[in-house]
C-alpha cells in the first residue's frame, strides 16, 4: 500500500472511529471498536487499552481485539520499574519495542509471551490537563520497526481517545450520582424534604412530603414555604426569621410543630439551608425534617414515667429492706454481715445499671444478665459453658429477683463448687418455650455444676440458707416461678422456669 493510500486509509478509520462515538454511549464498546479500528489500520490483530489503577499500582486491561478469552477484563498488568507501560506513562511519550526478545529495558507479561508477540508500541492515552488514564498499546506476532507515520497516526488517535474517555467517565459518574441521589430522596420517606427558590416558593416536593403533610406536588408547588408552619407562628413571624437567619448562617433551626394539609399537628425536627451558587448568590432553599410527632407525645408522656419511676424506686427500696433483714439474720457477725451485704448490694447495682440503659419498651435479654453476672464475679473460662437463644426478654418486674437469685449460685458455686473447684465445671443452658400451659411464654433455665466433690455424708450441707430460701419461695412466690433446688453426687442442680416478655430483642427489633 502506497503512503498515499495508507494516509488516506488511515483518515478513514479515524473518521468511522468518530461516527462510533457519535452513536454510543458506552464506554467499554467504545473503547472495544477502537481497539479493533487501530489493529485495522496497522496491519495487526493484536491492541489494547490499558487503564492505570493507582491503588494498587497495576494496569488493567480495559478492553482489546485478537486476544483469548480470560484477558480482557480481567488481566492486570504491574506497572513498577521493568514496566514498558509505566515507563511510557512517566514520559508521557511513545515507547517501541520493536523486537522484545531483544529488548533490555523491560520485563514483559507472561500472556504477551503466550500470545506470540514479538514487537509492541505504547502511546499513552492523556485526559484534559495532560492526566495519564493509560496506555493505547498495539501488539504484533514478528519484529516490526513502527515508523514515524505509525507514531503520529497512534498519537493522534490517543488523543482522540482521551476526551472521548473523560466524557463518558464524567458522565456516567453523572449518573451514578443522579443515581445514588434519587435512591436517597425515593426513599426517605420518613423526611420532609422540600426546595424552594430564592423568593421562597416551592419547586420541587421530595421524600415523605406527601405522605407526611398530606399534600400533593402538584398542590404544593409554587406556593410559599409558610403554608406549613401553624397559624401562630406564621403570625408571629416565624418563616421569615428562619429564612432570614439561614441567609445569615447558612442554615437555621426548624425544630417545631407544623400542620398538615387536614390541619392535623406534625412535629419536624430538622433545618432550612440556604443554597448558594458558586458565585455566593442565593438560589433558593432546602428544609429538611424528620417526624418525630410520636417522639414529641412520648416526650409529653414524662409525667408517668416519673410515677413509674418513684413506683420501681419503692420496690427497690423494699428489695433491700429485706435483702438486709435476711442477710443479718444468716450472718455470724457484724464484719461477715457487710462483706456478704456489699456483695449482694453489688449485684443488685449491676441489675439497675442494665435496667437504666434500656429504651422504651426495651426489657433485658436473660443472656446479657447472666453474663454479666459471671463477669462480674471473676466466672469465666473453658470450665463454664453457656447455650440458650440470645435475646430472651426478661419482663421487668422478674429482673432484680431472678439475678438476685443467679447471684446466689453463683456466690456458692465460687464458695464451694464448680468455681472454686478446678477439676469442676458448670454448665448454664437455658430454651424458651413459645406457649406454655397458660398460653404464655417460659424461659426454662438449667444450672448444673458437675466434678464437685461434695461434702461427706452426714456433713453439714452447703448452699443452703438465704440463696436457697429465695429460689425455692421467693420465686415462685414472687414471681409465679417453678423451682428445683438439689445437692447431687458432684455437685449442685438448680432449674428456674419464669415467665417472659412475648418477644425476642429478634423479633422485637
Amino acid at each position: 500500500m502506497s503512503a498515499q493510500s495508507k494516509l488516506f486509509e488511515r483518515q478513514r478509520i479515524l473518521a468511522a472511529f468518530g461516527d462510533f462515538v457519535l452513536d454510543h454511549d458506552d464506554l467499554d464498546q467504545i473503547l472495544a471498536e477502537g481497539c479493533r479500528l487501530i489493529a485495522a489500520a496497522l496491519e495487526t490483530d493484536l491492541a489494547k487499552v490499558i487503564e492505570i489503577e493507582r491503588s494498587t499500582n497495576t494496569g488493567f486491561i480495559r478492553a482489546g481485539v485478537g486476544w483469548k478469552d480470560g484477558i480482557v477484563g480481567h488481566e492486570r498488568i504491574g506497572l513498577n520499574d521493568r514496566s514498558s507501560e509505566a515507563f511510557a506513562i512517566r514520559k508521557t511519550e511513545p515507547v517501541i519495542s520493536n523486537d522484545i526478545a531483544h529488548e533490555s529495558r523491560f520485563d514483559f507479561p507472561r500472556f504477551l509471551l503466550d500470545h506470540g508477540v514479538v514487537a509492541l508500541v505504547n502511546v499513552p492515552i492523556l485526559l484534559p490537563g495532560r492526566r495519564p488514564y493509560g496506555i493505547l498499546q498495539v501488539d504484533a506476532r514478528e519484529p516490526r520497526h513502527f515508523d514515524k507515520d505509525d507514531i503520529e497516526f497512534l498519537k493522534t488517535y490517543a488523543m482522540v481517545l482521551g476526551p472521548v474517555i473523560d466524557r463518558l467517565k464524567t458522565a456516567a459518574e453523572l449518573r451514578s450520582t443522579d443515581e445514588r441521589l434519587r435512591l436517597i430522596v425515593d426513599n426517605a420517606r420518613a423526611y420532609v424534604m422540600v426546595v424552594s427558590d430564592a423568593d421562597d416558593h416551592i419547586t420541587d416536593w421530595l421524600g415523605g412530603s406527601e405522605k407526611i403533610l398530606g399534600w400533593s406536588a402538584s398542590d404544593a408547588l409554587g406556593n410559599p414555604t409558610d403554608v406549613i408552619f401553624t397559624d401562630e407562628d406564621r403570625a408571629n413571624g416565624v418563616p421569615e426569621r428562619e429564612l432570614s437567619g439561614a441567609r445569615k448562617h447558612g442554615s437555621a433551626s426548624n425544630v417545631r410543630w407544623h400542620r398538615r394539609k387536614d390541619g392535623s399537628p406534625v412535629f419536624l425536627d430538622g433545618q432550612t439551608i440556604a443554597l448558594r451558587g458558586r458565585d455566593g448568590r442565593l438560589r433558593g432553599y432546602f428544609k429538611i425534617g424528620q417526624d418525630v410527632t410520636e417522639r414529641k407525645r412520648a416526650e409529653e408522656r414524662q409525667n408517668v414515667l416519673v410515677a413509674e419511676l418513684q413506683h420501681r424506686t419503692r420496690n427497690l427500696i423494699g428489695v433491700v429492706r429485706s435483702m438486709a433483714d435476711k442477710t443479718a439474720r444468716t450472718s455470724t457477725d457484724l464484719q461477715d454481715f457487710r462483706a456478704r451485704f456489699r456483695d449482694r448490694l453489688d449485684a443488685l447495682a449491676r441489675v439497675q445499671s442494665l435496667l437504666s440503659r434500656l429504651k422504651d419498651f426495651d426489657r433485658v435479654a436473660f443472656d446479657d444478665l447472666i453474663r454479666s453476672e459471671l463477669a462480674a464475679m471473676g466466672g469465666s473460662g473453658d470450665r463454664i459453658r453457656l447455650d440458650g437463644p440470645a435475646g430472651v426478654r426478661l419482663r421487668s418486674s422478674t429482673v432484680q429477683t431472678l439475678a438476685m437469685a443467679l447471684h446466689e449460685l453463683a456466690t456458692n458455686a465460687i464458695k464451694y463448687g464448680a468455681l472454686r473447684q478446678p477439676d469442676a465445671h458448670l454448665a448454664i443452658t437455658w430454651s424458651l418455650e413459645p406457649s406454655g400451659a397458660d398460653g404464655k411464654p417460659w424461659l426454662h433455665i438449667d444450672w448444673q455444676e458437675t466434678g464437685v466433690t461434695m461434702p461427706p455424708a452426714g456433713a453439714a450441707a452447703v448452699g443452703t440458707g438465704q440463696g436457697r430460701e429465695l429460689i425455692e419461695q421467693a420465686l415462685p412466690y414472687q414471681l409465679g416461678a417453678r423451682t428445683t433446688y438439689t445437692h447431687g453426687p458432684d455437685g449442685v442442680h438448680c432449674t428456674i422456669s419464669v415467665p417472659v416478655s412475648e418477644m425476642t430483642e429478634a423479633q422485637h427489633g
